[in-house]
């Protein structure tokens, strides 16, 4: 099991850190491979539900590391790249 460790990141900048993650998995979505596609689109819309409930005030920060867990873990399934929390924002 990871170990989160709660990061110092206020909502909004981990949300924009996520959201810059993600929307590299665009280009993917038209892949030829059916599991690099439909595992594109899955992470994508799965850190932008992180990102859309970070950015409304509706989960704190260490919450949204939780489900980003669940995400990398389907991430993982489909062999496409996963999503991570940076340390802090240079």
């Amino acid at each position: 099991m990871a170990a989160i460790t709660p990061t110092a990141l206020t909502a909004t900048e981990l949300a924009d850190a996520l959201a810059e993650q993600a929307i590299a998995l665009r280009p993917l979505f038209k892949s030829g491979n059916p599991n690099t596609s439909t595992g594109a689109m899955v992470v994508h819309d799965g850190v932008f539900a992180i990102v859309k409930a970070l950015r409304a005030g509706e989960i704190a920060p260490v919450v949204a590391q939780v489900r980003l867990l669940g995400v990398n873990r389907r991430a993982r399934h489909y062999l496409v790249r996963t999503i991570e929390v940076p340390a802090r924002i240079a």
